[in-house]
């Protein structure tokens, strides 16, 4: 596992400890979980307002989102845990335009079970893009566009450096907003040292 690998797992350790500092994300997966179904308008209105996705926000679309998530039928996606759900709210359109929202989707999926559904983020999709190259597990076709690629990336280095035994999906989002960027910090520091 190396260094890089015991600090991440020492900032894993640390984000554990720090579970008062998430309250209001305990509260949006309270509501999701006191909400588990997505047919009804108002049931859905509700978890995007605690959801309040960056996304969503920039695009002014509330309502018809609203309408994409219950046309999509995604419950039982959901109950199987099968990606597609995913895919499914990704898909959107709006004012003539097609939409790719795979950060927003699978933060809403991630609301509903967050061991099961990995939050996308484009943030370090470089360095994922790199860790998966160095391990031969993307191919030449493929792109981290694809949520089911991007899962089998997250799920190998969550299983590299041990994290998946610490760590749900959600808690790896807030490891890497948190933590990522200085733990890389102290990796480049070190080797120019």
């Amino acid at each position: 596992m190396g260094l890089f690998g015991e600090r991440l797992l020492a900032y894993a350790y640390r984000l554990k400890e720090r579970r008062g500092f998430f309250l209001s994300d305990v509260k949006r997966l309270a509501c999701f979980a006191n909400n588990p179904r997505n047919q009804e308008v108002e049931a859905v209105k509700l978890k995007l307002s605690v959801l309040n996705h960056k996304q969503i926000n920039d695009l002014a679309c509330q309502q018809e989102m609203t309408n994409h998530i219950i046309t999509q039928n995604i419950d039982e996606d959901l109950d199987g845990n099968a990606l597609t759900a995913v895919t499914k709210l990704a898909k959107f359109q709006f004012k003539g335009n097609e939409y790719h929202l795979l950060a927003f989707a699978s933060a809403y999926c991630n609301s509903h079970k967050p061991s099961v559904f990995p939050i996308y983020d484009v943030k370090h999709l470089g360095l994922m893009k790199q860790y998966m190259s160095h391990y031969a597990l993307l191919g030449s076709e493929e792109s981290l566009e694809d949520y089911s690629v991007f899962k089998r990336g997250l799920d190998h280095f969550m299983n590299h450096y041990r994290l998946d035994e610490l760590l749900n999906y959600y808690e790896v989002k807030k490891l890497s907003w948190l933590y990522l960027d200085k733990l890389l910090a102290e990796e480049a520091c070190e080797l120019n040292q």
